[in-house]
């Protein structure tokens, strides 16, 4: 049986590749980002997710939803802890933590005998070259999904997945963005989304409370690149 799935920061990397894989199983897929989504086959939606209003509106639309995925996320060039204005600090928190736990908020209800799949990072948990920005919203949105995990008390299954570092457009807010070759061996939005997928497709009575996923070549446990 088709299950509904929404999925918010589809209009690239992980986002649209998870949008996507779920697309391919046959889920009936809904597909919301700021910017435009091509994704034949995926009702589309515009939605900024830190707007609560129209992220509560856009809500209602469902009775039930099987799952949610939450992917959008972003980071700056002038992310080292001298450079970071607040402007700049309240840029990376907003979306990556405060945009998370507004979706949380608003389908929660939507979501009972669902599954909810937060991409965090592996920066969250081991210090590297992100910023302390980006380190410190990734760090919270981890705890942010154990938290709700732990007060849902088995109605909603919630999961976190940590990727290392993976090929798409955000590397070129890095203040030097990787060569082609260290791109090459990163991670794929494919392989990120092949994590989703198996979170959301274990049987009800089993779930992943959070998963990290690393480039094979590139990095280990507290040594990334």
């Amino acid at each position: 049986m088709s299950r509904t799935v929404v999925v918010i920061g589809a209009s690239s990397g992980i986002g649209l590749a998870t949008a996507r894989a779920f697309l391919e199983q046959g889920d009936t897929v809904h597909a919301a980002a700021r910017r435009a989504i091509d994704l034949d086959g995926a009702t589309t939606h515009r939605l900024d997710f830190t707007d609560r209003d129209a992220l509560e509106a856009f809500a209602t639309q469902f009775e039930h939803v099987d799952a949610l995925i939450i992917a959008a996320g972003t980071n700056i060039k002038d992310r080292r802890l001298h450079e970071l204005t607040y402007e700049g600090w309240d840029h990376v928190l907003n979306a990556n933590l405060t945009g998370p736990f507004n979706a949380l908020h608003a389908f929660l209800p939507k979501l009972k005998g669902g599954t909810v799949v937060i991409i965090g990072s592996v920066s969250g948990s081991w210090t590297d070259r992100s910023g302390p920005a980006y380190q410190a919203g990734k760090a919270a949105v981890l705890a942010l999904t154990r938290g709700a995990g732990f007060e849902v008390n088995g109605e909603v299954r919630c999961t976190a997945i940590l990727p290392g570092v993976v090929d798409t457009e955000i590397l070129d807010n890095r203040p030097e963005p990787p060569d082609a070759e260290t791109r090459a061996q990163m991670l794929r939005a494919e392989d990120v989304a092949a994590a989703c997928l198996f979170a959301v497709n274990l049987p009800p009575r089993a779930f992943v409370p959070e998963l990290t996923i690393l480039p094979t070549a590139l990095q280990s446990i507290g040594k990334t690149t």
